[in-house]
C-alpha cells in the first residue's frame, strides 16, 4: 500500500514538474 502511494506521489510530482517547466518555458518566450 505504501509503495503504491509512493509511486502515485512520484507520478504526481513528475506531472506537476512537467507542467511547471512547460509554463516557465512559455513565460520565457
Amino acid at each position: 500500500m505504501a509503495a503504491l502511494d509512493l509511486a502515485q506521489l512520484e507520478d504526481l510530482g513528475k506531472a506537476l514538474l512537467n507542467a511547471t517547466l512547460d509554463d516557465l518555458h512559455q513565460w520565457l518566450e
